[in-house]
């Protein structure tokens, strides 16, 4: 491993905990459409009255109320925003954006933010997010509290742009491949890769002149494989694919490993977690390790950023979560859903569960 790439290591493991923090929240609406706030093992009851909409993010629930006021309920008490008329609005772990007619703002941190009063095209990550404002052809950038510029003189806004958590990637009007990252504009190509993705600390993506498939990881740009593989997907500095000679493999803590000399039924990568399906047995890889969780493929499985809940082969839910797996319930669950890390369900005659750091609320 380089010195940079040492360097970069030091700096995930800084920005990696400021990013995951907040993975403990989760929302649901009960009988009566009132909203509900689960918040690291407290409840609180946001609304007397039912909302029109909510969106659960990694620290704050956004929400619509009855009079179609946007608020974001944080730290226990919810905070008047705007009124919700021509509105939209997006959550992520760690902020939230939104739009009163072409007025752009973000809440980061307890505080709201005017970035533009006129914008086409929004592109929101966990702890950035990018406009192109169509008033002075300008391609912004908001990132740790701060403004800047991306590119200026523009015609129109980019082609394509894909936001990861920390990461932000795009082919320009003239056909430029960029990535930003941790506050440095990096250009890597100077015609639009075949196809490219954006996660955490990690772009990948393959290259058309050649089709060699790449990967952008901390800061530094490798040559992964020398042919374009079938599939490729990234997730927080973690990527999964298959070659193409059709081996399954991981890239993980700076280098790639074979996983096995075939490819899986199916794989996903959410977060920490790369998830997959090969000769009946489910499979997770995270932290490092591959864990075969069971010797059935689960008829229905949701990912997290940490780990994956599923029905087992008695109908009872299970949350497999940073290398232990647990029972949810024992009871008929109608439905779930995972916010972060949370486990959230519904038995009975709706009633809202919340499975959490291994008890159940």
């Amino acid at each position: 491993m380089t010195k940079k790439l040492l360097a970069g290591l030091l700096l995930l493991i800084a920005s990696t905990a400021f990013e995951a923090k907040g993975q403990a929240l989760s929302a649901y609406t009960d009988y009566r459409g009132y909203l509900q706030v689960f918040d690291r093992g407290m409840f609180y009851q946001a609304e007397y009255l039912p909302v029109r909409s909510y969106q659960v993010g990694g620290n704050a629930v956004a929400y619509i109320d009855n009079r179609s006021d946007f608020r974001i309920f944080q730290n226990g008490k919810a905070n008047m925003q705007v009124n919700a008329a021509d509105f939209w609005y997006q959550v992520t772990n760690n902020l939230i954006a939104y739009k009163v007619g072409n007025v752009l703002y973000v809440y980061d941190n307890g505080q709201k933010k005017i970035l533009s009063y006129y914008n086409d095209g929004v592109y929101l990550g966990d702890s950035l997010l990018a406009w192109f404002d169509n008033s002075n052809y300008l391609l912004s950038i908001y990132y740790n509290g701060r403004t800047a510029e991306l590119e200026s003189s523009m015609l129109e806004k980019p082609k394509t742009v894909k936001a990861g958590a920390n990461t932000l990637a795009w082919v320009n009007q003239s056909n430029f491949f960029k990535i930003f990252y941790h506050g440095q504009t990096y250009t890597l190509d100077n015609i639009p890769p075949r196809e490219f993705q954006a996660g955490r600390d990690i772009v990948g993506y393959v290259d058309d002149y050649n089709g060699h498939f790449h990967l952008f990881y901390q800061g530094d740009t490798a040559s992964v494989e020398i042919f374009a593989p079938d599939s490729f997907k990234v997730g927080w500095s973690i990527a999964a694919y298959v070659d193409n000679l059709g081996d399954f493999r991981i890239f993980s803590e700076g280098a790639t490993r074979r996983i096995m000399p075939d490819r899986p039924d199916f794989f996903y990568v959410v977060g920490n977690v790369i998830c997959w399906g090969y000769n009946g047995d489910f499979n997770i890889f995270w932290n490092g390790k591959t864990h075969v969780v069971e010797r059935f493929i689960p008829r229905e499985f949701k990912i997290g950023p940490n780990g994956v809940a599923y029905f087992d082969l008695s109908n009872q839910l299970k949350y497999w979560y940073k290398g232990e797996n647990a029972t949810a319930s024992y009871e008929s669950v109608l439905n779930y859903a995972l916010n972060g890390d949370v486990l959230k369900f519904t038995v009975g005659t709706n009633t809202v569960k919340v499975f959490y750091e291994g008890r159940a609320y």
